[in-house]
């Protein structure tokens, strides 16, 4: 899909790079929250500013959300412009499956026959055989956000609760991309107020869905607390940003062909300004609605990135290690909680101040592996339709925007 959006609309430079900044944002974050004592941890807690950057890196996840409202809606609007006909809604779903369940599936393989077994022993599906098996069901059909049973993947790759909400966004895409190209104000402002109607309910409402929830859970004994949290974490929550990015796009291709952006230097100063505020905790919202602030700066700033032509933009976000963290992305996302959770029972293995540089190298090497071997055949695979339009954490230009979905994960 890379080929694809850019014989569209051509090359956009930033994006390997807003993909890799999310992904290393991301695992930073799950670095940082499951490694309390190691050397790295302690040392960043002597750096508050920097801290505080770290932990808020779930607000990765919404920055896959706009690179996925933003990429994939490009061609939509890119024939319309043109006067086209629409994109191929069976060649866009095909891939998409192509683009996301290969490495998605084989992760899954490696979670229930290597990952569990190490930590729970090659005989732990005999205690809850039927908890598994309903997990390794619900993954695969992208249902794990249906019950709390399922919904923190069995707590070893928590990030997966991403992937269901791009599945179906993209399941979406080809019914709304004509609503949003016919009145895109109106759309953003309902998605908007939709999402946040659905955060407010959440926390607050949906009892009979809670009801229904809590009875289910009954043998488990969920909290409501959890349930809410569950809840809180499903599309409705996140419609908005993924209608942000399909504005972006159609705002990044009216602007295209004038040149440099001038206030592209002022709207990244005001999108960091932003993200500072609400990261040190100085908006006063509520809970449920606390996103909302950083979603607007990190709005900014994506548009601030691809909107502005200068050298030093294409070469720091298009080439360099920040590309090269974005096109792994989609592995690095999927992988690097289970890596986590398979050495964090072995201290012994890069100890001290080798845990981070250690971790890191096996995340590349692991995720390289897995997208060199695994998603980049099945994208260049037999009958891919690279002419046509096109998704973490996060490729085809349009397609490495998953993960790829979710954060944290």
């Amino acid at each position: 899909m890379r080929e694809g959006v850019r014989a569209e609309v051509g090359d956009i430079p930033a994006l390997d790079g807003l993909r890799g900044i999310a992904v290393i944002w991301v695992v930073a974050f799950h670095f940082a929250v499951l490694r309390e004592g190691d050397a790295w941890v302690g040392a960043l807690h002597g750096l508050p500013a920097l801290d505080a950057l770290v932990r808020s890196g779930y607000l990765g996840v919404d920055l896959f959300f706009l690179l996925s409202g933003f990429l994939l809606a490009l061609p939509w609007i890119a024939h319309a412009n043109a006067g086209l006909p629409p994109p191929s809604t069976r060649a866009f779903y095909r891939r998409r499956a192509r683009r996301i369940l290969p490495a998605y599936y084989v992760q899954l393989v490696l979670l229930f026959a290597v990952v569990l077994p190490l930590l729970l022993g090659r005989t732990y599906w005999r205690k809850d055989l039927y908890v598994y098996l309903w997990n390794g069901v619900a993954h695969g059909l992208f249902l794990q956000g249906t019950t709390p049973l399922t919904s923190g993947s069995m707590g070893i790759n928590g990030a997966l609760w991403t992937l269901p909400l791009e599945v179906q966004f993209y399941l979406l895409l080809p019914f709304a991309a004509p609503l949003f190209l016919r009145a895109p104000r109106r759309m953003l402002a309902g998605a908007i107020a939709l999402s946040l109607a659905w955060q407010w309910a959440a926390a607050h409402d949906l009892a009979p869905l809670v009801a229904l929830e809590l009875r289910l859970g009954a043998h488990w004994h969920w909290a409501e607390a959890t349930v809410r949290e569950m809840l809180a974490a499903q599309l409705p929550a996140f419609l908005g940003h993924f209608a942000l990015g399909i504005v972006l796009a159609r705002a990044w291709l009216a602007r295209r062909g004038r040149g440099r952006w001038p206030g592209a230097p002022l709207a990244a100063a005001a999108g960091a300004a932003l993200l500072a505020v609400s990261i040190a905790g100085l908006v006063p919202l509520p809970p449920e609605h606390m996103r909302i602030v950083p979603l607007a700066a990190l709005t900014l700033l994506f548009y601030a990135a691809v909107a502005n032509r200068a050298k030093v933009v294409a070469l720091v976000l298009g080439r360099g290690p920040l590309a090269l963290a974005g096109r792994i992305s989609y592995s690095a996302y999927l992988c690097h909680l289970p890596i986590l959770a398979a050495w964090n029972p072995r201290p012994s293995i890069f100890a001290g101040w080798a845990s981070l540089p250690g971790f890191a190298l096996v995340l590349f090497t692991v995720s390289w592996i897995s997208w060199r071997w695994i998603e980049q055949p099945f994208l260049r695979g037999r009958g891919a339709d690279r002419r046509a339009s096109p998704s973490p954490l996060l490729s085809d230009a349009a397609d490495a925007d998953s993960p790829a979905t979710g954060i944290p994960r």
